[in-house]
């Protein structure tokens, strides 16, 4: 297959990661296919928050989200939903990312999503694409290199940066020594006693989302300023030593969900979405500056980003016909590029 070029305004390394990890996906996923019906891609819904001891309708959340993908599988009629993520964690059999997800939150606000689109889903096909830790490899200081008596360099030192294709054909070959370790699917139910827990999780934490604002009161997390192997964008602020209004760092956005189509209900009610429960649940002070006052960082985190390019691939690839999948993936993916 020839890939398109590398080319605009993402960062190449990036753009030749995303095609290899998207070429190995439809490579490990394609025949699959026979098997479902898609009946929908990026489906947006709404859903009430209900509590979970009176049944009583909230009055001051509703939830909302994007279900990646719902399909029907023709092995025996069900529906199914479609989740995907991207990942640098272990998630081979046993791991504790594949355990996370019997209490994942998603999961079980994406089975009552459905149902308020009219779908009693069966469970919930879960695809985790694992990102390939190889770097791009870089040239060798001047300072630093060692030649052989014949004037090569050390086969460990390198004269020039490693190009993005040189860089796409090494995570190439990664991925098909063990595609495996790569493109993991899970299949993830949800028991009833489940959904109530799970549902019983929103509620309380919609709760204390309220107090929180009633109070003025958004309390730092010291304990979350790293996650995922970086620092919290908004560090610098809560420590006192930055500034919101500091244009080359922040920016205010014009939607709380960009996401979606819009930040509210057609009541009025504020919107509940997982991302925004996870980002309250980690530090309060970070939802108040996401969420309360619009705040994002001028510049997207670089995990962030690329996660955004594999979903943007994935999302053209559940949509297209058979036959056209992985050409309809690396065009979406070049479309991001220009």
């Amino acid at each position: 297959m020839t890939l398109p070029p590398l080319s605009g305004t993402v960062d190449p390394y990036d753009a030749a990661r995303a095609q290899v990890m998207l070429v190995g996906y439809d490579a490990r996923w394609a025949s699959e296919m026979e098997h479902y019906e898609v009946l929908g891609v990026e489906l947006e819904f709404r859903a009430p928050v209900h509590n979970p001891d009176t049944g009583a309708t909230s009055r001051t959340w509703a939830l909302a989200g994007k279900i990646d993908a719902l399909v029907s599988d023709r092995r025996d009629g069900l529906t199914r939903i479609v989740e995907h993520k991207t990942t640098s964690s272990d998630a081979g059999p046993g791991s504790d990312y594949l355990k996370r997800l019997r209490m994942d939150g998603q999961v079980t606000i994406y089975y009552e999503g459905a149902a308020s689109l009219g779908h009693m889903v069966a469970g919930c096909v879960y695809d985790v694409l694992v990102k390939p830790g190889l770097r791009p490899l870089k040239a060798t200081p001047p300072e630093a290199r060692k030649y052989t008596k014949a004037g090569a360099l050390y086969a460990n030192q390198r004269e020039q940066d490693e190009t993005p294709e040189e860089y796409r054909v090494r995570v190439a070959e990664a991925l098909l020594a063990d595609p495996n370790s790569y493109f993991l699917r899970a299949n993830v139910d949800r028991l009833e006693d489940e959904m109530r827990d799970g549902l019983a999780d929103v509620w309380q934490t919609g709760r204390v989302m309220r107090e929180s604002d009633l109070a003025g009161r958004h309390p730092r997390n010291p304990d979350a300023c790293t996650r995922w192997g970086r620092t919290c964008e908004f560090f610098t602020v809560c420590s006192g030593e930055g500034s919101l209004d500091d244009e080359r760092l922040f920016t205010r956005a014009a939607r709380l969900h960009a996401e979606l189509d819009a930040d509210a209900t057609a009541d009025g009610l504020p919107l509940l979405t997982t991302s925004r429960l996870s980002c309250f649940r980690a530090c309060p002070r970070l939802h108040k500056h996401r969420y309360i006052d619009g705040y994002r960082p001028a510049v997207e985190a670089e995990a962030l980003h690329f996660g955004h390019l594999i979903h943007r691939g994935l999302e053209a690839w559940w949509s297209a016909p058979e036959g056209e999948r992985i050409e309809a993936a690396l065009a979406a993916l070049t479309a991001q590029q220009t």
